[in-house]
């Protein structure tokens, strides 16, 4: 694993944030460039390719991702994982890779190729994203979906290209991990659990976004603190 770890690291400093061109001479966001190298070295699932959704076709979705904070805002980027109630809590559909692919729950949660492992998302009031688009200050709940549980580890690749490593316990099931999205830029988060690595989720964080927006922190289960 240190192995895997210091490959990584050189990886990103040679990555950096430039867009990055595969080997079909497709050009790479950095998320997607970030997502494939991982994924080359056996951490993560390949990034499906292309460009996000316009801001016009999916400010409504992202709308539904993130809350702006009333008072005093948290001390942690990350907070650590609190046990997560799926009950009434499941989405109606699920977004994959920056283009937004959508599925709907049922076929998702009906294929094993996508619930045999760990799975991170980002929690909407009605959807699931691997992907999203959010203003600077506000607050996401992620959602990390594993089987087995345990102490595992949580790692972010930050705007500048630096890889962080969190030791955390994931409960079985699903955990519910709050993001407080405090510098510009792409953040590009996975955990693993036993070797068992999640897919990368994928959050852009803007200066501004349109004031019509939500001000106020949309409505999940109760997570609980085991």
């Amino acid at each position: 694993m240190n192995k895997v770890l210091i490959s990584i690291v050189l990886i990103i400093s040679l990555v950096g944030c430039a867009i990055a061109v595969d080997r079909s001479g497709v050009e790479l966001l950095p998320g997607e460039a970030r997502a494939e190298k991982l994924f080359e070295l056996g951490i993560g699932q390949p990034w499906v390719g292309g460009n996000p959704p316009s801001t016009s076709a999916s400010d409504y979705i992202f709308s539904q991702y993130f809350w702006s904070y009333k008072g005093s805002t948290p001390r942690k980027h990350i907070e650590s994982p609190k046990k997560h109630l799926m009950v009434d809590s499941t989405p109606n559909t699920v977004y994959f890779s920056y283009q937004m692919q959508a599925v709907p729950y049922t076929q998702y949660q009906s294929n094993a190729a996508y619930t045999g492992g760990n799975s991170l998302w980002i929690q909407g009031s009605s959807s699931w994203s691997q992907y999203a688009k959010v203003p600077q200050w506000s607050g996401l709940s992620l959602l990390a979906t594993s089987s087995i549980g345990g102490k595992g580890y949580l790692y972010e690749i930050a705007p500048e290209g630096k890889l962080s490593k969190e030791s955390s316990y994931f409960f079985p099931g699903s955990s519910q991990i709050d993001f407080y999205a405090d510098t510009i830029g792409q953040h590009v988060l996975l955990f693993i659990i036993g070797g068992q690595v999640s897919n990368a989720i994928v959050i852009d964080v803007i200066s501004t976004y349109p004031t019509s927006y939500p001000q106020t922190a949309p409505v999940y289960p109760p997570a609980q603190i085991g």
